[in-house]
C-alpha cells in the first residue's frame, strides 16, 4: 500500500462505495484513494458484494477497509453502521456521502410523483441522513469532516430537462452550506464536491442502449465542450479533490462547493 499519511490513524465511513458495474467509480476510487493515505475505510453500498470487491482492492494493496451493507435512505441502516464502526474502530474522522441517482428525465408534469421522491432521497435524503447520524459521533470528538456529494446539473442545464436530479443536487449544496455554519463551532467542516462528467460504470450503463459508433460520437461531442484538455474527468480526480477535503490541510476549509469538472461550470454546455 502506496500511503503519504495524510490521514494515518483516520477513519473513514464512505457511503456509495461500489461500483454498478466493472471499472472505477467516483465512490470505489474514493475509498481506495482514502486508504492509500493511511485511512481505514468503512466501505458502505447498498450491493455488499460490490463494497467488498473495493475492500478487496484495498486489502490487496496492504489497506485497512471493512464492507458494510445499508441503504443510504434508511436512518435504521446508517445508524447500524454508525455503531459498529466506532463499536470497532472507537472513532469517526470523515463521512464520505457519495450517493448520487439520476434516471427520471422531465419536466414536473413528466415525473410521477414516486420518481420524484425516490431521486431527492437518493440524492438528498441520503446526506442528510449521513450527517443526521454522524454528527453526534463527531460533536463528542470535537472534530471532524463531512464531504457531500453534488452535480454539475444542480447549476447548469442540459436540453433534456433533469429537474428531480437537479433539485435534489442544489439542495444537497443548500445543506452543505447550512450544516457548515451549523456544525462549525463544534469543529466540524462540511463541504460538498460538485462533479462533472466522467466515464464511470454508471455513466456507460446510461449509453448502453446505442450502438457502438453512437456511443463514441456522444462521448466525443461531450468531451469536446470541456475547457480543459477537452476531456472528461477521470474518478481519481474527483478523490483526490476528497482527499484533500477530508485531510487537514483543508482545515479552515468549511461551506465549500469545489466543482471537479474541468471548467464545464463556467462554459457552454
Amino acid at each position: 500500500m502506496s500511503s503519504d499519511g495524510v490521514l494515518e490513524g483516520k477513519v473513514v465511513v464512505l457511503v456509495g462505495a461500489g461500483a454498478i458495474g466493472p471499472g472505477w467509480s467516483n465512490g470505489r476510487a474514493c475509498a481506495v484513494t482514502y486508504a492509500r493515505a493511511g485511512a481505514t475505510v468503512v466501505c458502505v453500498d447498498r450491493q455488499i458484494d460490490s463494497a467488498a470487491e473495493t475492500v478487496r482492492i484495498i486489502t490487496e494493496e496492504g489497506g485497512r477497509a471493512l464492507a458494510l451493507e445499508a441503504d443510504a435512505t434508511s436512518e435504521d441502516d446508517l445508524t447500524r453502521v454508525i455503531d459498529r464502526t466506532c463499536s470497532e474502530l472507537d472513532r469517526i474522522d470523515v463521512m464520505h456521502n457519495n450517493v448520487g441517482v439520476g434516471g427520471s428525465g422531465g419536466t414536473p408534469e413528466d415525473i410521477p410523483l414516486e420518481l420524484w421522491r425516490r431521486e431527492l432521497d437518493q440524492n438528498l435524503t441520503s446526506a442528510y441522513l449521513g450527517i443526521r447520524c454522524v454528527a453526534p459521533v463527531m460533536r463528542r470528538q470535537g472534530s471532524g469532516a463531512i464531504t457531500n456529494t453534488s452535480s454539475l446539473l444542480a447549476v447548469r442545464f442540459l436540453r433534456r430537462p433533469t429537474t428531480a436530479y437537479s433539485t435534489a443536487k442544489a439542495a444537497v449544496e443548500a445543506l452543505t452550506r447550512a450544516c457548515a455554519a451549523s456544525y462549525g463551532r463544534d469543529g466540524i467542516r462540511v463541504n460538498c464536491l460538485r462533479i462533472g462528467f466522467s466515464e464511470t460504470p454508471l455513466v456507460m450503463q446510461g449509453l448502453q442502449a446505442l450502438t457502438e459508433e453512437q456511443r463514441q460520437a456522444q462521448l466525443a461531442k461531450s468531451r469536446a465542450k470541456v475547457p480543459l484538455r477537452q476531456e472528461h474527468g477521470d474518478p481519481f480526480d474527483v478523490a483526490n479533490a476528497a482527499l484533500y477535503l477530508a485531510s487537514d490541510a483543508a482545515r479552515h476549509v468549511t461551506g465549500v462547493i469545489l466543482s471537479v469538472d474541468g471548467g464545464l461550470s463556467c462554459a457552454p454546455l
